[in-house]
């Protein structure tokens, strides 16, 4: 297959903002450009300083909408490269020199619905993702999860941030540090893994799901009113039993925080 490589360096705009008593100047430069990709077609993205969102609607292409910021000027932005390769993935990355984080880059992507979302990695930076389709992993550092809508089963981990996930087939494991959880599980595929330190975990589950429960906190309350639990073993901060019967082990642990389980209504 032929692989298409594409680098851009399109400018099309500068912006120069020059804040109230501070002597830094930041520097913007914007990317936009579309594509038509076939059907079926993974997304992926590197980003390792700054933030992600991707989006569904309703036009036959892609759109990447990238913003390159930095207090180092022109010449910094001029060493950032946004690489755009189109095979069997539409993988976008943005690649800095060696060793220099100088500029942040934020990238807003809108999708068709026939196309799929797959790895998405950040760090410094916030991840969201609305209404679109696959089975997104996403991974970032000092930013937090957002995910709603998702036609399809979700894993994401983070540190030094909140995970925020509704709407979605099924969850594949969710993960941080320094930061709250919150997630809807409607069913279950496989084993399940939910953890945080010094956070909250909240997690509405489904009543008919048929799982084999853990829960554990080791500086905060556990509350599981409205599902039908039965216990084996509980005390005021951890919990063993199952729900329907037992089925997949679903592990939920955090260290100064609550554990809420709900219903999903």
């Amino acid at each position: 297959m032929v692989r298409i490589r594409k680098t851009f360096y399109i400018l099309t705009m500068i912006t120069l903002l020059l804040f109230t008593g501070c002597s830094n100047t930041v520097t913007t430069e914007e990317f936009l450009q579309a594509y038509q990709v076939r059907s079926g077609t993974v997304i992926e993205v590197i980003n390792p300083n700054g933030s992600v969102t991707i989006s569904g609607w309703d036009e036959d292409r892609v759109e990447i909408r990238a913003t390159k910021n930095s207090y180092f000027g022109q010449e910094a932005l001029d060493q950032v490269d946004i690489n755009i390769d189109i095979a069997e993935t539409l993988f976008i990355e943005t690649v800095h020199p060696y060793g220099e984080t100088r500029v942040s880059v934020s990238y807003e992507i809108k999708l068709p619905g026939d196309l799929a979302v797959g790895s998405i990695e950040c760090s410094n930076g916030d991840i969201n993702l609305e209404n679109i389709g696959g089975n997104p992993d996403l991974r970032t550092s000092n930013g937090k999860i957002t995910a709603s809508g998702i036609n399809g089963i979700i894993s994401a981990r983070s540190s030094n941030g909140d995970i925020n996930v509704s709407g979605v087939r099924s969850l594949a494991g969710l993960n941080t540090s320094n930061g709250s959880i919150s997630a809807e599980l409607p069913a279950l595929h496989e084993n399940l893994d939910i953890q945080t330190s010094n956070g909250s975990i909240t997690l509405l589950m489904s009543p008919a799901l048929e799982a084999d429960i853990k829960a554990n906190t080791s500086n905060g309350s556990l509350d599981f009113n409205g599902l039908n639990i039965e216990t084996s073993a509980m005390d005021q901060t951890s919990l063993t039993g199952t729900m329907n019967g037992g089925g997949f082990n679903v592990q939920i642990a955090t260290s100064n925080g609550s554990i809420k389980l709900e219903p999903l209504r």
